[in-house]
């Protein structure tokens, strides 16, 4: 053979042979990234557009968060009522996206708390968005549909199926877990859980404060203080926004279960086994006797 001829097929079979580029899908928290590794496996390359380290609630993003988001060839993101700092920079995207809140049969709650650190108010907004869509399992269902939709013809055989019956599974053993638990009385620092909550079926909390990065004043305290001592409250679930000091004079007996609502201490784990083994086994330990 020529060495010419040889040369050329060579170079074919290494192109041929070589790996595509890897798809990349940006999620916009960590909840939604859970989801979409689950259903692409190694289809894709799943990226947290939030560092472990930075606050949904007032993100400031870098130029290379910025230019991962523009490149990316998916984004899976909440949607801009929930999360209007992402909306900016999707204003500005080109390529394809999935927005949870656009989808059909996704549920919302009202009663979002506040963000803004100069607002003094210390009660639930009505009407206003609570952004936490993910811990609600039926939302993560959704967008699971959602993304098949979009972009069904990236994933692996078999999904969203395999995910879906995974979900379900999870659901009902956390179900399980906490439908004896589910009466007793818990204290949260500003209550992320609603959606949690609600679907589960579990009490509605004492919430200390409405506002991120404030405690209750003088006199909120006190009738914290009543309600925690007249409701034998024994479980408290902090959030990593949550005073630790203040919590522990409001209810100095509370059993201190700490969780990460945005699962930011979890990235190895999917959707389902984190809502399993790590939300309801936390609130388990939080609300048993």
């Amino acid at each position: 053979m020529r060495p010419m001829m040889f040369a050329l097929l060579l170079m074919s079979s290494v192109l041929w042979s070589a790996p595509a580029a890897a798809r990349v899908v940006v999620a916009s928290v960590e909840p939604v990234a859970m989801t979409l590794r689950a259903l692409y496996g190694e289809q894709a390359e799943v990226v947290t557009l939030l560092a472990p380290n930075q606050s949904p609630h007032n993100p400031m993003l870098s130029p290379r968060q910025m230019l991962t988001l523009r490149q990316a060839d998916l984004v899976v993101w909440l949607g801009a009522e929930a999360e209007p700092a992402v909306a900016d920079l999707m204003a500005r995207r080109d390529g394809p996206s999935v927005a949870l809140l656009s989808l059909p049969g996704v549920t919302r709650r009202e009663g979002g708390h506040e963000h803004d650190h100069d607002h003094s108010h210390e009660h639930d907004h009505a009407g206003a968005l609570d952004p936490h869509l993910w811990l609600d399992p039926d939302n993560m269902a959704v967008l699971a549909r959602g993304v098949a939709a979009r972009d069904g013809d990236h994933l692996p055989d078999g999904e969203p199926g395999r995910f879906l019956e995974a979900l379900d599974i999870a659901r009902q053993a956390a179900a399980q877990r906490l439908a004896p638990l589910a009466d007793r009385p818990w204290l949260s620092y500003h209550n992320p859980w609603g959606y949690f909550q609600q679907r589960l079926g579990l009490s509605a909390p004492v919430t200390v404060s409405a506002q991120l990065g404030a405690g209750p004043g003088s006199r909120r305290f006190v009738v914290l203080a009543e309600q925690v001592a007249r409701g034998d409250v024994t479980c408290a679930v902090l959030e990593p926004e949550a005073q630790r000091g203040l919590i522990q004079r409001l209810c100095p007996d509370c059993r201190a279960v700490a969780l990460d609502p945005l699962g930011r201490d979890h990235p190895d784990l999917d959707y389902p086994a984190w809502l399993d083994q790590v939300v309801a086994a936390g609130f388990e330990r939080c609300l048993s006797p």
